[in-house]
């Protein structure tokens, strides 16, 4: 019988393999999950505009960028510069291949093993982005640590996530959600509690309002914006 960390272990493997070239296209080609309307995009703006602003310039991380929806965000804004992070190779492919995000740097990798801590110099961006994420970090504090030493001082930290129940992992993901430390979290006070016990400060803890309002929206979203602080 497995213990604790060699089901996490095996199931970190096994979480990824499920995102095979199949599945990857099945995701992608949902609207509102891997790839959204034009309309889509402007509700994630306007949301996102409330609570922060990116300049020309500003040098973002797309952590977990799947099929590449947050670049697709992103890049409506002047003079962002992305770098896109995927686990999945077969997700990446998917980005990789839109030709409005042929400027975006990918790389295949996590941001939540103990190897990631030097998968960017320190200090390196000036936002780190995450859509649909930290429910489906195995190590989300080891992450958070990962993204506050990747972020220049005063750099910010802005989380998109959904209050998720067990009934959302269902069929050939059931298995993953007692693996996840926030599969199944329904509070929005969680990711911002852990996300300062790693050195953030929190300044913004929201639902998502013109997001939610969207028909492809099932399961509320909300946003967490986490500055790093300068100590």
């Amino acid at each position: 019988m497995m213990n604790w960390h060699e089901r996490r272990t095996a199931a970190r493997r096994r979480g990824v393999g499920k995102y095979d070239t199949a599945e990857a296209r099945a995701y992608g080609g949902t609207q509102g999950l891997g790839w959204l309307t034009a309309d889509e995009e402007s509700a994630y703006l306007a949301d996102l505009s409330r609570v922060v602003q990116f300049g020309p310039g500003t040098n973002v991380l797309d952590i977990g960028a799947g099929t590449g929806v947050m670049c697709s965000i992103l890049r409506r804004l002047p003079g962002i510069e992305l770098t896109a992070l995927e686990p999945s190779a077969a997700m990446l492919a998917i980005l990789q291949a839109k030709p409005e995000l042929v400027n975006v740097r990918t790389i295949n990798g996590f941001c939540d093993e103990p190897q990631d801590h030097d998968r960017f110099k320190a200090a390196q961006f000036d936002a780190i982005v995450s859509r649909q994420v930290v429910n489906g970090l195995f190590d989300p504090l080891l992450a958070f640590q990962h993204w506050h030493r990747w972020l220049k001082p005063a750099g910010v930290a802005v989380v998109i996530d959904g209050l998720y129940g067990r009934d959302g992992w269902a069929g050939r993901w059931e298995e993953e959600v007692d693996v996840l430390p926030l599969a199944a979290s329904q509070s929005m006070a969680t990711t911002p509690y852990l996300l300062e016990a790693c050195g953030f400060h929190i300044e913004a803890v929201e639902r998502m309002t013109t997001v939610n309002t969207l028909p492809t929206t099932r399961t509320p979203r909300y946003v967490v914006i986490a500055r790093r602080t300068t100590r």
